[in-house]
């Protein structure tokens, strides 16, 4: 592919360093040495910046992905060894749907050789020329959001409703998971044709009894997307929802490092941060260390897979009163990570579904486990 095509390059030269930083051990003298080093196509992880809010609610986060670079750049480069590119800023199209488009064909391009994408918007409708890119393949979305972006009564995409164009196709969504949405912002209407349509949902409240839950939903998503408003407006008032409730922002920073851990996740997004409501640039700052944790979790990440071979895997066998099987789990000696297993209907093969220890106690006392449920309804 010709990069320069879709791709302004970073000016590396206009970022300044932190006082308080050691120069040498900073992921922006990293990623200047890796574009000397490392031709794009044979990076592992890649930073793009779409700058484009043409259908958002809120103008501004077109100036977001250099505001997050601005401090991205001098937090700690994670490892001098990370194969980790930025390829700079995907060009403004004439329309919003030429943007989509460019979005779609380098990210199409990224995806096929098996690079995952890290996507500073921008606003959340972006999702939209990501999910383009998994045209002729399944996928699965997971969205740290403080509402479900169904507004059905909008024809035209925004990044209120962005979810509507990606629900109508079923045959390539297979799955969509919306964590730490505020019921009090949500119409009942709404989580009726959620539910109607099998969307996972998680209330902030359920998130908050315990975080480590969260991280089961993340491992078998194809893109996260994580919008800005879903932090406390507190902690981060460049955004436009100005809710005192929220996530705080080391809740978001821990679910999104179990994001980048996921052997699955092919793209994370980080929208609506709308850097002239930030005059402090707490948001920008803040928005930055989520991605930095992204990051971080992603270098980490450890291939297992009990579908692939169940060795280095303790397996558990629950038998409950109500089901016909015997429901099997396993636990990974490594991560402490856990998979139930079960047979799908009517295919003749073993589905293994992400899961929690939680999960393994709720069958321990005779309850079908709710993620069961939704993956046998899914």
């Amino acid at each position: 592919m010709e990069w320069n095509l879709y791709l302004n390059p970073v000016d590396f030269s206009k970022f300044e360093k932190p006082l308080w930083s050691q120069k040498k051990y900073l992921l922006s003298d990293l990623l200047k040495k890796n574009e000397e080093k490392l031709f794009p196509g044979k990076t592992d992880i890649v930073i793009i910046g779409v700058g484009e809010d043409r259908n958002a609610i809120k103008k501004g986060s077109y100036e977001s992905p250099d505001a997050i670079r601005k401090y991205l750049y001098g937090l700690n480069r994670i490892s001098s060894s990370f194969k980790i590119r930025d390829l700079g800023n995907i060009k403004a199209g004439n329309s919003v749907s030429d943007t989509y488009f460019a979005l779609r064909e380098v990210c199409r391009e990224l995806i096929k050789r098996g690079i995952t994408i890290v996507l500073l918007g921008g606003s959340q409708d972006l999702t939209t020329g990501v999910y383009m890119a998994f045209e002729k393949d399944p996928f699965r979305l997971v969205t740290i959001d403080p509402m479900l972006d169904l507004s059905r009564e909008e024809k035209i995409i925004n990044s209120d409703n962005y979810l509507n164009g990606i629900l109508n196709r079923k045959n390539k969504c297979n799955s969509a998971t919306i964590l730490g949405y505020q019921n009090y912002f949500t119409d009942r209407k709404e989580l009726e044709y959620a539910s109607s349509v099998n969307i996972h949902m998680r209330r902030l409240g359920q998130l908050r009894d315990d975080m480590h839950e969260s991280e089961p939903f993340f491992r078998n998503a194809d893109m996260v997307g994580f919008d800005l408003n879903a932090i406390r407006h507190a902690e981060a008032p460049g955004q436009y929802f100005q809710s005192p409730n929220g996530l705080y922002p080391e809740e978001a920073c821990q679910m999104i490092h179990y994001a980048g851990m996921s052997n699955e996740v092919k793209v994370a997004g980080f929208f609506n941060l709308i850097p002239e409501l930030d005059p402090t640039d707490l948001s920008s700052k803040l928005m930055a260390q989520i991605v930095w944790h992204f990051l971080e979790g992603f270098y980490m990440r450890i291939p297992e897979d009990p579908d692939v071979s169940t060795f280095g895997f303790t397996e558990y066998d629950v038998s409950l009163d109500d089901i016909d099987f015997i429901l099997c789990f396993y636990k990974s000696d490594k991560t402490g990570r856990w998979w139930m297993k079960t047979a799908t209907s009517g295919k003749g093969k073993d589905l293994f579904i992400p899961c929690s220890q939680k999960d393994y106690d709720q069958s321990c006392r005779n309850e079908i486990p709710d993620r069961l449920i939704r993956a046998v309804r899914g």
